[in-house]
């Protein structure tokens, strides 16, 4: 197994494992860490892992989170079909809010190569994460639709029952005037009032 070339050493590399991890990779793990809230992130490994004078290699060429790969019904044998053909599922991580990324702390190698594998992963993630983000985008819209909606029924409805109530106490009021006034002339005009109010009303 050939070692890649173009690397850069994150700390001091010791004891008898080396750890190389591909730069897509080490981004897209950055980018785990940033985004997650609920911490720690549990990421599947794919690459090569070999013994060479006893020392053990791990050439880390592509990377999953697991829950939320499963959340979307894939588990990690079906990804590494799917994106990571011809690597091995070499093993799992799991990333904490305030620790250094794997190997870093231990010390690393950082590699440059073409990497189409994990550029795809990438781009379904993002496209997945574009869609879900459209999706609550149109579930808000359609929320605010019927918000306006809803309101503008209230309002109709307000309106309607104060009409309706101010005529039953324009009713009351006109029985009252007539009995214990007696002055069809004053109740007329005060019809008349009543009927000017709730004309403006409803308008």
């Amino acid at each position: 197994m050939r070692l890649p070339s173009v690397v850069k050493q994150m700390g001091k590399v010791t004891g008898e494992s080396r750890v190389y991890i591909e730069d897509y990779v080490y981004t897209y793990l950055n980018e785990l860490k940033k985004e997650k809230n609920s911490l720690p992130v549990r990421v599947a490994l794919y690459g090569h892992a070999f013994c060479r004078e006893n020392i053990h290699y791990y050439l880390i060429y592509g990377a999953s989170g697991v829950v939320e790969e499963m959340e979307n019904g894939r588990n990690q044998e079906e990804i590494g079909k799917q994106f990571f053909v011809g690597y091995s599922l070499i093993g799992y991580v799991n990333i904490y809010e305030k620790q250094n990324l794997p190997g870093t702390e231990e010390g690393c190698y950082i590699f440059y190569e073409s990497n189409e594998a994990m550029q795809n992963y990438m781009l379904s993630c993002f496209k997945r994460k574009k869609k879900l983000n459209e999706e609550e985008k149109d579930k808000c819209q359609a929320y605010g639709g019927n918000k306006k909606a809803g309101e503008k029924f209230a309002l109709s409805f307000i309106r309607e029952l104060f009409c309706k109530t101010f005529l039953g106490l324009t009713v009351m009021l006109t029985a009252v005037a007539v009995v214990t006034i007696d002055n069809y002339g004053c109740m007329y005009d005060f019809t008349m009032m009543a009927v000017r109010v709730l004309q403006a009303a409803g308008q």
